[in-house]
């Protein structure tokens, strides 16, 4: 542990100057910004575009399992099931099907 005198104002240390660093991406109106900044503010964007996708994926595949289970519910229903016979719709894709059941194909 270092031990640190007490010091006026006026007798402190100058702070230290700031590094250029590829973490420094302000930059003022008058420098132009650097090829690391741009490719910073670049990936940056992607990154936010990527986990707002990742984001809205999880969302939808929430949304499908809810309907899965609704559709693979209504299924079970003989009185459902029927009336889907009445209309017409005798017939489900078979990837829906097996989705339903649980096979991958």
């Amino acid at each position: 542990m270092t031990r640190t005198t007490p010091v006026g104002p006026d007798l402190a240390a100058p702070a230290e100057e700031p590094r250029n660093s590829l973490r420094d991406d302000r930059c003022s109106g008058s420098r132009r910004s650097t090829p690391e900044a741009k490719a910073r503010k670049v990936l940056g964007l992607e990154r936010a575009r990527q986990q707002t996708l990742l984001r809205r994926m999880e969302s939808v595949r929430a949304d499908m399992a809810i309907l899965e289970s609704l559709l693979f519910e209504l299924l079970s229903d003989p009185a459902f099931v029927a009336l889907l016979n009445r209309q017409g719709h005798v017939t489900m894709p078979r990837l829906l099907w097996n989705r339903l059941i649980g096979r991958d194909s």
